[in-house]
């Protein structure tokens, strides 16, 4: 795919630009895309004008989805769509309207931080039975790939990308200030210890500057990405090995854990300063996001989503990027961490939808989202790769992949990178979580943020945190596969 280094300065004013521009182009081109009217085909507009409730994927993106929805109503002129989003502080208001019988036409999982299962699956409708006309554009088996983990009927959700991709994320003027290169000099796990410890002690001398590496709290991060992600640098925290714990071939509290990582990185930054003391009580945007956007901190480890809101706060902002775990001694070679492809989370329809008066405008609404036409547009919105099959090439322009992603697919500046987004253990484990069970981090109900705070703070050993992931895994699932 050929991508260029193209100035976002006007897309981020406006959050929209290049999806309208897009847009656009399709007017003038007078373009539609195959299989348009099979998807129409499933029910034409009611002769009344009918709105549905679509939500954003996140607040971040809701302009630039408003433009998106603004091409889909242009070509609808029946069916209005009011699109809203919900973030952590607004989820319980929503959760309660749902409980009330509010009935949206598209929901996400994202902010609503839940994921299809085995427990949950009958409030999500079937897809695999409305007539769904793109099964096939996906790059893997996408109609398939949730119904043969979980043996039960679906897919139950949708999702167009790869996984999220968490890099250092950083200011690129106030990093050059501190003299520092991370793309040029960042190499091993002991190169970064020495870039933390170089970048902290600058900040710490520097006025106006709070932070080098700022690290605030998030219960889903510290929970689904962060463990992972902090035992890539060394040879036994691969996927393999995580995978092995969930699914009750090794244990979480092994001695050779690759879950043991988390802790002893965030016990060290903790003690040397590199990260904010009581990190653990900071708010992941209020307090950690707010101060990289208002340059009072360097640098965050972080998925793509900030990276446009700095730009959108800021459309002079110089941000930059670099992988997020170099190989320690032993690992080779440098492996990115990347989620696996979502294949029980994102976009769904809730169960109840389809009894509905409405409901043939809402298959409408929903084969249109997800067809050949919409897809460049959500991609350009979020700045993120399709796992979709398209008509034509486009030029992603997603201040994060520009930033970092596509070196890293490249593997210029960082050689035999490998860019892992095969299954986690979270996953491979899910079809044996019992119902209501807390799982293996008690993510959920924010229960390892106690765990993390004793362990930084000395009062919980490494080993006593590692007991208690078992013993909530042994609480957790039940029918695993004896291991081998």
């Amino acid at each position: 795919m050929e991508v260029k280094n193209l100035s976002r300065r006007e897309f981020l004013r406006l959050s929209a630009m290049t999806v309208a521009g897009l847009a656009a182009a399709r007017y003038a081109q007078g373009a539609s895309s195959p299989g348009t009217a099979e998807a129409l085909a499933a029910g034409p507009p009611a002769a009344e004008e009918v709105t549905l409730d679509v939500m954003a994927p996140a607040p971040e993106y809701a302009q630039p989805y408003r433009e998106i929805w603004n091409v889909f109503e242009s070509k609808n002129p029946g069916i209005k769509i009011n699109l809203f989003s919900i973030n952590e502080d607004t989820k319980a208001a929503y959760e309660a309207k749902i409980a009330a019988g509010q009935l949206p036409a598209m929901e996400n999982t994202q902010d609503l931080q839940i994921t299809a299962n085995r427990t949950n699956y009958q409030m999500f409708l079937n897809l695999g039975e409305i007539d769904f006309p793109w099964f096939d554009r996906w790059t893997y088996d996408v109609k398939s790939a949730w119904s043969d983990l979980f043996g039960l009927p679906g897919p139950r959700t949708l999702d167009i990308y790869h996984g999220f991709v968490w890099t250092w994320h950083y200011n690129s003027e106030l990093m050059d200030k501190a003299g520092l290169d991370p793309r040029r000099d960042v190499k091993t796990w002991d190169d970064w210890r020495k870039w933390i410890e170089e970048g902290t002690k600058w900040a710490k001398a520097t006025d106006g500057v709070d932070y080098f590496w700022d690290q605030g709290w998030h219960n889903a991060v510290f929970g689904r990405f962060y463990p992972d992600i902090w035992s890539m640098p060394f040879k036994d925290g691969q996927r393999e090995q995580q995978r092995n714990c969930w699914l009750g071939k090794a244990k979480f509290n092994a001695d050779d854990s690759p879950y043991r990582y988390v802790f002893e990185i965030y016990k060290e930054a903790h003690e040397k300063g590199w990260i904010p003391e009581s990190f653990w009580t900071r708010e992941w945007e209020a307090d950690m996001e707010a101060s990289f956007i208002s340059g009072k901190s360097v640098m965050m480890l972080h998925g793509p989503w900030v990276w446009d809101k700095a730009l959108a706060a800021n459309p002079e902002f110089k941000q930059s990027g670099c992988p997020a775990t170099p190989p320690a001694a032993g690992q080779t070679p440098w492996m990115q961490y990347s989620s696996p492809p979502q294949i029980d989370a994102q976009y769904f329809i809730r169960a109840g939808v389809d009894q509905l008066p409405y409901w043939p405008q809402v298959k409408v609404a929903f084969f249109w989202f997800f067809s050949p036409e919409a897809i460049p547009m959500r991609a350009q919105a979020e700045g993120r790769l399709p796992a979709y099959k398209l008509d034509k090439p486009f030029e992603l322009q997603g201040p994060q992949y520009l930033g970092v992603v596509k070196d890293i697919i490249e593997g210029k500046l960082w050689p035999g990178i490998v860019l892992d987004e095969s299954w986690n253990g979270e996953l491979v484990a899910a079809p044996y979580l019992k119902k209501g069970a807390k799982g293996v981090w008690d993510w959920q109900t924010n229960g390892h943020n106690r765990i993390f705070a004793e362990v930084v703070s000395g009062k919980m050993t490494v080993k006593e945190a590692l007991d208690w992931l078992q013993a909530n895994w042994e609480e957790s699932f039940e029918g695993l596969p004896a291991s081998s």
